[in-house]
């Protein structure tokens, strides 16, 4: 019990103090837009390059990142299924609420608190099917949902390259494969950059969970729809975290960091990069409550996965 107050209470308590900062007024949604800026666009993509280009990379860890697409890209198809067991306007969204995880605001947090920021490596390699997913294909569907308009290939490609936590993430891999920020770190500047790259991301936890807190809003006509898609989540979540932990041990084998790693990362919230997309007011409100409470079912997985640390 000791240990998950210990771990928890300081996550809880962030998001709290997030919540009465928008209830005081003391930050503006226009502040809050500017600290998702800095963490989206400068201090996240810096903790997924330097992640990624500091892992060892195997088959196995391609494995591990086949396993997570195919995972994200079936959950995303039975949501098309799961459209009719939702209400007008909101069935539109039912694909892109029940697949895809919220990795830095969420889970990266959560996993780096239980497991500690050195282990970070074993929750980004999972994440790089997210993001190549997430911020490819995903993302240029619901833009294409909103506007009405035809997807292209063509258009998903430029857009994925648009982002930067994809692009983070691509040119990682690139210097984890070829073994050049091994190289670069044992040199003085490599040094420079290490003490440069702490003091970036050291702030990024309390930032994502202050925004977390911040964005919980509450409308009592959401409840209803938005219980609904927390729960049509967490069922197809739970499958689908049984159905990857097969995959994993079967094909890959066991690995307690690993595993912790799956089933954080599969209990966070879908992206809330999504809200960005999301035109239509009511809409964006239906993701915003929806996302935001299912942060309580990402810390009750939490708090159980503390307890099996204990």
């Amino acid at each position: 019990m000791a240990t998950i107050i210990q771990v928890l209470l300081p996550v809880l308590l962030i998001m709290a103090l997030g919540y009465i900062l928008r209830r005081t007024r003391v930050f503006s949604d226009q502040g809050i837009g500017e600290l998702k800026f800095l963490v989206t666009k400068i201090i996240l993509p810096v903790a997924i390059f330097h992640a990624l280009s500091t892992a060892e990379y195997s088959r196995q860890v391609w494995q591990r990142v086949a396993v997570m697409f195919v995972m994200m890209a079936v959950s995303f198809g039975i949501g098309y299924l799961l459209r009719p067991l939702m209400r007008e306007p909101f069935r539109k969204y039912v694909p892109f609420m029940v697949s895809v995880y919220e990795g830095g605001m969420m889970a990266y947090p959560l996993y780096t608190h239980l497991c500690g920021m050195e282990n970070l490596s074993h929750i980004a390699l999972l994440d790089i099917a997210g993001l190549l997913f997430g911020f490819s294909v995903y993302m240029s569907l619901l833009t294409f949902t909103e506007s009405g308009e035809k997807p292209s290939a063509g258009k998903l490609i430029r857009d994925a390259f648009k982002s930067p936590p994809f692009i983070a993430a691509l040119l990682g891999i690139l210097m984890g494969i070829s073994g050049g920020m091994r190289i670069f770190l044992t040199t003085a500047a490599g040094a420079v950059y290490q003490s440069a790259e702490q003091m970036i991301t050291a702030p990024l936890s309390v930032i994502i969970l202050l925004i977390v807190g911040y964005s919980i809003q509450l409308e009592k006509d959401m409840i209803a729809p938005c219980l609904k898609t927390v729960a049509l989540r967490a069922a197809l979540q739970a499958v689908m975290v049984v159905g990857t932990l097969w995959a994993m041990h079967r094909f890959i084998g066991q690995d307690r960091l690993t595993d912790l790693a799956v089933i954080i990362y599969m209990s966070a919230p879908a992206t809330f990069s999504m809200q960005s997309f999301v035109k239509d007011h009511r809409g964006g409100h239906y993701v915003s409550t929806a996302n935001a409470i299912y942060c309580f079912v990402s810390i009750a997985v939490f708090a159980a996965a503390s307890v099996l640390m204990g």
